[in-house]
């Protein structure tokens, strides 16, 4: 595994969930990078973009649809892993996003073992950016 992919840009507005989540991804060995709403986190991806190895995006965020959002991290990142964290289901994302082999649904609410089998799933030996 690369260095930079042991980096998470954590995007989600609600503060116990990405508290909760950070911590349990620092747990499991990663340095989290957090914004809480789109326009941060893109800000963010852009600034780090040499360190992030997988991005888990929460859908509902305050500033701009969470599909949006992974579209331009794409566009930024096109080999980067990308873990959505939704509770409206799988039927609630875009069938192209569904399909993607770098974009990775994780149902809400999720506890550290979902998020530790997910994390494992996602992160390996990709093409650095």
């Amino acid at each position: 595994m690369s260095e930079n992919s042991r980096c998470v840009l954590l995007v989600e507005d609600e503060a116990l969930v990405a508290m909760v989540a950070a911590d349990a991804l620092n747990e499991l060995g990663f340095e989290v990078i957090e914004a809480a709403s789109a326009k941060v986190a893109l800000q963010l991806a852009e600034n780090n973009k040499d360190r992030i190895g997988v991005a888990l995006v929460d859908l509902g965020l305050p500033d701009l649809p969470g599909e949006q959002l992974v579209g331009e991290l794409r566009a930024l990142y096109p080999h980067l892993p990308i873990i959505v964290a939704s509770g409206k289901g799988p039927g609630a994302i875009d069938p192209k996003w569904q399909s993607s082999n770098a974009v990775v649904i994780l149902p809400k609410p999720y506890n550290f073992e979902d998020l530790q089998s997910i994390i494992a799933r996602v992160v390996g030996d990709r093409p650095a950016d």
